[in-house]
């Protein structure tokens, strides 16, 4: 079971039967999709290209010449330095780039492994004012390998200099070290991710992801949700695909510092 934290508006996706997939430019975190650069293994990596493709080498000389920048003809270790520092000067422009061509192709459903983290109702639930939705993931995907388990670490993941940035798809085999990749102070979100196509969008704007009505199986009320959505809950479990939901409501608990959820 995975659970989705949303504001009171949430109920929409029972309503649906739908999952709202974002792009990653519209997360929180200004560090979505953000990665690093291995210099360590750029000059190797530039040295190893050009033995293997000369008239690579031959392009970059008629590039630096016309960029009047300074090399040593006779030297292949110069020409492999100066490329070498040029691409990663560059690279900037490079992964605006990749994150530009990653972000109008693939759409990402946030979802959590807990439906009890103070934090997340918090920051996604409208300050314990909305409500959680438990999703049972193998009623609706017959193949799991969708769903990215986020890895929280302090490094950021960090992509090769190459002699060829323009070609961007060779990037591509990144994308999911980097979209899983998050600073470790988020690991409280306990983080599962769903990544999906983004086709058409819908008359409101955005992207969503179908789901059968029978996978959503719990309803959790915040602890300051109005009683308008307990109301709201018990109506759409009168629904006939909804009459198996089991609906919660978050209170304190006695002794700890944690939410403790009471059937209703």
């Amino acid at each position: 079971m995975l659970y989705k934290y949303c504001t009171a508006d949430g109920f929409d996706i029972l309503l649906q039967s739908r999952l709202k997939a974002a792009r990653i430019e519209d997360f929180n975190d200004p560090f979505e999709l953000v990665f690093g650069v291995d210099q360590d293994t750029a000059l190797e990596n530039i040295k190893r290209e050009f033995e293997e493709n000369p008239e690579l080498t031959r392009a970059w000389l008629r590039l630096m010449d016309d960029q009047k920048i300074q090399y040593d003809k006779s030297s292949p270790e110069d020409i492999a330095e100066k490329v070498t520092l040029f691409q990663i000067r560059d690279f900037g422009r490079v992964a605006n780039e990749i994150r530009k061509n990653w972000n109008e192709k693939m759409g990402i459903v946030c979802l959590s492994e807990s439906p009890g983290v103070i934090q997340m109702w918090a920051h996604y639930a409208e300050n314990h004012k909305g409500i959680v939705l438990g999703i049972e993931e193998s009623d609706f995907m017959e193949d799991k390998s969708a769903l990215v388990e986020v890895d929280y670490r302090h490094e950021m993941v960090c992509l090769p200099i190459t002699a060829t940035p323009e070609k961007l798809n060779q990037y591509d085999k990144y994308i999911l070290d980097v979209i899983r990749r998050k600073e470790s102070n988020w690991i409280y979100e306990k983080e599962i991710r769903l990544y999906v196509n983004l086709d058409e969008k819908d008359a409101d704007g955005n992207y969503y992801f179908k789901i059968p009505a029978s996978s959503i199986k719990e309803i959790y009320l915040g602890l300051r949700s109005h009683e308008t959505a307990e109301l709201i809950a018990k109506s759409i479990k009168q629904r006939d695909e909804y009459n198996h939901l089991r609906i919660y409501k978050m209170g304190r608990h006695e002794s700890a510092y944690k939410l403790k959820p009471q059937e209703i």
